[in-house]
């Protein structure tokens, strides 16, 4: 009798295990070994803690923007179920979204959760009314100056590009240094010029599409952006031509050899900048990119990042929900900001006790004040956009066309390709 107790107490062990093995979910996050550093292994365990029915494998995916994104169109093209979610640069959700490869993500959180993310990194991922993607972790561009020098010639940090210029004139006329320029940027023909052109245009008050839905390159605002880049070169002589080669790093090291007053570029240039060895360690401070004079209340932080995506091709999406909630929920996100110094994209964190006084303090503030790329309203065409825009602000930095026609020109070839409702 004892032994037949006993067995059928092991079967009923058995029989349980097995409902609970069967019942358990597998799930897969597929994101760069470098894109979230050592927090994605650290989160998985604590949400499979909490969750214990659902397993998470990670895909340590190509940390190369182009290379990820051609496994993730090979995958669902295949309409694979794997990886359930996907980490998505900043300017693919609209593309992705508008294919039918990524889910819309407003029934699987509610409207109090969504809003508590920044609001124009959002819009990067919100087509037609519903969000793709929910943000991550997020970059952008900063104005970064010479304390020492700003402070020598009585000087705050500028808020508005006109006296940006006139401080830059102010220092280099007092130096009398021929190595010394007044402004760097990135303004060699790459995605990089688009977005610190929009940088100027959204200081001037401009929208790439306006109230209308319209495009709205060829406007007085962007013209007016296209001028002053092309005068901080040719009129106010700021900045050397070597401006117009000059990627990202060009212009960190220009600066960090001490040889430029203002620097316009991405927060990655924080550390290297901030190192034991660097000349301009403890000379330099981050404010937010300048607007123009009339335009306190433009936005003008062009912003950039990833965000998380489910895949529409998943048989998990509500598990997966739960795994970016995990991921993007305050906690981690504050967590992530002290151990690998990523920015949060929920405003509330930069107000953390343990944050206070911190140069992601600085950026949250930048990033109120952040505007996007037009991705989403352009989705699959706005590399073909990007495109145009690089080109044609490049013409009118060499002086080959006048910023009026450059943004004419702009205008009407990206007209060519946009829906009647865009154009």
């Amino acid at each position: 009798m004892n032994i037949f107790k006993l067995f059928t107490i092991f079967l009923f062990i058995f029989q349980y295990a097995s409902i609970a093995f069967s019942d358990e979910t597998e799930i897969t996050i597929s994101i760069g070994p470098r894109g979230f550093g050592q927090m994605t292994p650290k989160l998985i365990e604590g949400f499979m803690k909490e969750n214990p029915h659902i397993k998470v494998n990670w895909q340590k995916i190509s940390d190369v923007p182009n290379e990820s994104r051609k496994l993730y169109v090979t995958n669902f093209t295949a309409e694979s179920s794997k990886p359930d979610i996907i980490s998505v640069d900043v300017i693919w959700p609209g593309d992705f979204a508008k294919r039918g490869w990524i889910a819309p993500l407003n029934d699987l959180f509610t409207k109090q959760e969504l809003s508590k993310y920044n609001q124009s990194f959002a819009e990067a991922a919100t087509v037609n009314g519903k969000l793709y993607a929910i943000p991550l972790y997020i970059d952008g561009t900063h104005l970064f100056y010479r304390v020492d020098l700003l402070e020598k010639y009585g000087f705050e940090a500028p808020k508005t590009w006109e006296e940006l210029i006139s401080q830059s004139k102010t220092i280099l006329e007092g130096e009398k240094n021929p190595d010394l320029v007044g402004f760097v940027n990135m303004w060699a023909k790459i995605e990089g010029l688009f977005m610190n052109w929009l940088t100027f245009f959204y200081g001037a008050g401009g929208k790439f599409f306006d109230e209308q839905g319209k495009i709205a390159v060829d406007s007085p605002e962007g013209v007016k952006a296209m001028q002053a880049m092309v005068d901080i070169l040719y009129k106010h002589k700021i900045a050397n031509e070597s401006i117009l080669t000059f990627k990202p790093n060009d212009a960190r090291v220009l600066f960090q050899q001490e040889r430029a007053i203002f620097l316009m570029v991405q927060d990655f240039v924080i550390s290297p900048l901030s190192a034991d060895d660097s000349p301009v360690k403890d000379k330099f401070k981050i404010t937010r990119n300048p607007y123009f004079k009339g335009k306190e209340t433009s936005h003008s932080t062009t912003i950039g990042g990833y965000l998380l995506a489910i895949n529409q091709y998943s048989e998990h999406k509500e598990d997966a929900a739960k795994l970016i909630k995990y991921f993007t929920k305050y906690e981690s996100q504050l967590e992530s900001a002290k151990v690998s110094n990523k920015a949060p994209t929920i405003n509330s964190v930069y107000q953390d006790p343990s944050l206070k006084g911190s140069v992601l303090q600085i950026l949250g503030a930048n990033y109120k004040v952040g505007v996007v790329r037009p991705s989403a309203e352009t989705g699959e065409r706005y590399n073909r956009v990007s495109q145009i825009m690089q080109a044609e602000i490049t013409e009118a930095l060499h002086q080959r066309k006048t910023p009026a026609k450059a943004m004419r020109d702009a205008e009407d070839q990206i007209k060519r390709f946009l829906p009647k409702e865009r154009r």
